[in-house]
């Protein structure tokens, strides 16, 4: 008589279901990938059927009482676990939590609901369209509020702290509001103060049109130099950039070309690139499961700015890409160091978040930050929004916005329900000039070597402090252990104002 299986321990059960959701999330991402870089515009319904089924699939699995009794079995014998797999189910908790709270038709609704929303947005956004957008954004914006107000019961916080804590635990609005109240009164006379340093610098030579097929090839190579393996990526275009999560060894991420604006295409690649480098280096015998997840988004975009910004517009670095660009288009004066420092350096002037330097961008989210408190508290109406969002951007920038597509319907993230996501953009900031201010403290060499187009030492320096850790300690925990302190806007505004006021300009 055959004897019956032995049945797994309850930690391997649960961390199985956990990881078999993770599996879903990760073919979602590949879904949504697709949808913006090869499905045609007819596809739109299909693909939100698929996108809701799935989401269904995975609620059951991780929010239903199948999950419940299993998480708690395995926590009576945390005691016998290994600390990272104890920090692992702590992870799955929070992930119950989130997928418990509210029902799966209400999870499928908002994914069909956003599948149709996107669609939409490519088109409003080039047609300078709100009423085609607002709608269904109202819609979206209803469910979102729903869904916000019963996580906010379970995790006992605000409505808009319960999404923040959806891509982003420990970071919620106590840590942000004195950051952003900060950046705020700190960069707008710091803006006039480099305007006016700016103006003695001479006028850049004007860049030549880049043909878009060798953006793509400069885009390909810059990969490579950031590290990553030409075995194991692909790079396309989307009207909105973004990489894939979840995936080890298949490495996707997008960019948008523009023959008049080759500075777009090669700081989006080196954005998205950080970002894979930062998926690529979590640990794989944790992977799909919860504490294998990256550590939020605002340690995400660390890594993902760490790279467009502090690193990739380093003079170190523009000295070799200065090079480099001139051997993709064609040797002439523009692609001198001198005339891309000149250029790249420059203080934006317009009004595209993901195009803004580095003083401006995070203006730029306190504006969404503060929209969305206000959209999800029912202040503002969506009828409003883009008065309320011109009016706020003039404050904080100084500037009109001529249409909507610079302004309300420029990102991708509302027509996605993603509210919540975006003060991470501004805190990743913070956290890639703290953690490359550490960072090159610590390893005098890691500057030198992006002069060579070098980023080993600094991923020598980065991996075992973040991206090994992944969701296995706290955001806290990661932070003080990798920088030697909390988050703060310190390190920034030394990073700033070293770059802007006090280093040597173009001659």
């Amino acid at each position: 008589m055959n004897k019956p299986a032995p049945q797994p321990d309850p930690y391997a059960r649960v961390a199985h279901r956990f990881a078999t959701a993770g599996k879903i999330d990760a073919a979602q991402a590949m879904l949504s990938w697709d949808a913006q870089t090869n499905m045609p515009r007819g596809g739109a319904w299909a693909r939100g059927e698929q996108m809701a089924a799935l989401t269904e699939v995975s609620a059951d699995l991780i929010g239903g009482e199948a999950a419940a009794d299993e998480l708690s079995q395995a926590e009576e014998m945390a005691g016998s676990l290994e600390p990272n797999e104890r920090a692992d189910l702590k992870e799955m908790r929070r992930a119950w939590v989130h997928a418990s709270a509210i029902p799966k038709d209400m999870q499928a609704a908002k994914a069909r609901m956003a599948q149709n929303l996107q669609a939409i947005w490519t088109r409003a956004k080039p047609e300078n369209d709100y009423a085609a957008f607002a709608g269904p954004f109202a819609d979206l914006l209803a469910l979102t509020r729903e869904i916000a107000t019963a996580k906010a019961e379970r995790l006992g916080t605000t409505p808009y702290g319960a999404l923040i804590d959806e891509y982003d635990p420990g970071v919620g609005e106590a840590m942000i509001d004195p950051i952003f109240d900060d950046l705020a009164a700190f960069l707008p006379p710091l803006l006039d103060e480099v305007r006016e340093h700016q103006a003695r610098w001479p006028k850049p030579i004007p860049f030549a049109a880049t043909p878009v097929d060798k953006q793509a090839a400069l885009s390909h190579r810059l990969a490579v130099v950031v590290g990553h393996d030409p075995d194991n990526f692909r790079i396309d275009a989307a009207p909105h950039p973004f990489s894939v999560p979840h995936s080890p060894g298949d490495v996707r991420f997008t960019t948008r070309y523009d023959a008049d604006n080759v500075h777009f295409s090669v700081m989006a690649t080196l954005h998205e690139a950080g970002h894979a480098m930062y998926e690529a280096g979590l640990p794989r015998d944790f992977a799909f499961r919860p504490g294998g997840m990256a550590r939020g988004m605002t340690v995400h975009e660390s890594q993902s700015l760490s790279l467009e910004k502090v690193a990739g517009r380093s003079r170190e670095f523009f000295g070799f890409l200065a090079p480099t660009m001139a051997d993709a288009f064609g040797a002439d004066d523009s692609w001198s160091f001198n005339n891309v420092l000149n250029a790249w350096r420059r203080i934006d002037e317009g009004f595209i978040r993901v195009q803004a330097d580095e003083i401006s961008y995070p203006l730029h989210v306190i504006l969404r930050y503060r929209l969305e408190q206000a959209m999800l508290s029912g202040d503002l109406q969506v009828a409003d929004i883009p008065g309320a969002w011109n009016e706020l951007f003039e404050k904080l920038l100084g500037r009109k916005v001529p249409d909507l597509a610079h302004g309300c319907l420029q990102d991708i993230h509302w027509s996605g329900g993603m509210i919540g996501y975006f003060p991470n953009y501004a805190m990743g900031e913070m956290l890639a000039a703290q953690l490359f201010e550490r960072a090159t403290a610590d390893d005098p060499e890691i500057l030198p070597a992006l002069g060579r187009g070098d980023f080993a030492p600094y991923f020598a320096w980065v991996r075992p402090r973040v991206h090994a850790r992944a969701s296995l300690v706290d955001f806290a925990t990661l932070v003080q252990d990798a920088t030697g302190g909390p988050l703060g806007a310190e390190a920034f505004k030394r990073h700033v104002k070293r770059r802007y006021l006090e280093e040597a300009g173009p001659v």
